[in-house]
C-alpha cells in the first residue's frame, strides 16, 4: 500500500509541475486565472487571444507599451520573466 502511496505522489507532482501556469507575481494582481486586473478593471487577461498576451508582454517587457498608464509598473515584472514564464502564462491564460 506504501509504495502506491508513493507512487501516486510522484505522479501527481510530475502532472502539477509539467502544467502551465503564469509566474506568482502576475497572480498577485492578476488572479491564478487571469480573471482579474486590480488596476485596470476594464482589462482582464484571461479576455485575451495568446497572440494579445504574447505581443503585450513583449511590450512591456521592451517599455513600448504603456497601456492604461501602466507600463512602468508591468515592465517592473515583464521585464523579469523569463521566455519560459512568459510561454507558461500565454498557455495558461490565453484564448
Amino acid at each position: 500500500m506504501r509504495k502506491i502511496v508513493i507512487a501516486s505522489l510522484a505522479t501527481l507532482a510530475l502532472a502539477t509541475a509539467s502544467m502551465a501556469a503564469a509566474p506568482s507575481s502576475c497572480i498577485g494582481c492578476h488572479g491564478a486565472n487571469g480573471e482579474k486586473n486590480t488596476m485596470v478593471k476594464e482589462s482582464k487577461p484571461n479576455t485575451m487571444s495568446k497572440a494579445d498576451i504574447k505581443t503585450a508582454l513583449a511590450g512591456y517587457k521592451a517599455g513600448t507599451l504603456n497601456k492604461y498608464g501602466k507600463g512602468a509598473v508591468m515592465k517592473g515584472f515583464a521585464g523579469r520573466m523569463t521566455d519560459a514564464e512568459v510561454a507558461d502564462t500565454v498557455d495558461a491564460w490565453g484564448k
